[in-house]
């Protein structure tokens, strides 16, 4: 008997595919509101408030944004894979270190997202780019 896994294994490029643009994407719209004044001076508060340099904000929005990008085009993908599980980790600690965050909660802070991201840059570490990328062109 062949196994779901056997027959799912030769698309798994398609899935590192699909899994990095919805990422890239929506890494892009979440930093799209920290690029105007009034969204680094937000950020910066965030920032200072989970007991982080006002800076880092700037940081994670550039994150955000090219890495976002380069998720997209599939460029540098494990380097950008690493910093994201850096940041979703930094993140999902200081919420509930400082902010006293649960997990889940409706209506108060959270960090459920948080992780969620981390488990997908965790996944895209280990698959890979996948195809249709530039990575896989110069065989990075």
């Amino acid at each position: 008997m062949i196994a779901l896994y056997d027959v799912l294994v030769p698309y798994t490029g398609y899935l590192a595919l699909v899994l990095r643009v919805w990422v890239g994407g929506n890494l892009i719209i979440h930093s799209r509101p920290k690029f105007t004044k009034e969204g680094f001076v937000g950020s910066a508060g965030f920032a200072k408030s989970l007991g982080a340099p006002a800076g880092s904000a700037r940081a994670v929005s550039y994150l955000e944004l090219l890495g976002g990008i380069f998720l997209i085009i599939g460029l540098i993908v494990p380097i950008i894979a690493v910093l994201l599980i850096i940041q979703f980790v930094a993140i999902s600690i200081a919420k509930r270190s400082k902010m006293h965050a649960e997990y889940i909660s409706h209506g108060k802070p959270s960090f459920e997202i948080d992780i969620l991201y981390l488990l997908l840059a965790i996944v895209i570490l280990v698959v890979g780019s996948g195809v249709l990328s530039i990575d896989a062109l110069i065989g990075f």
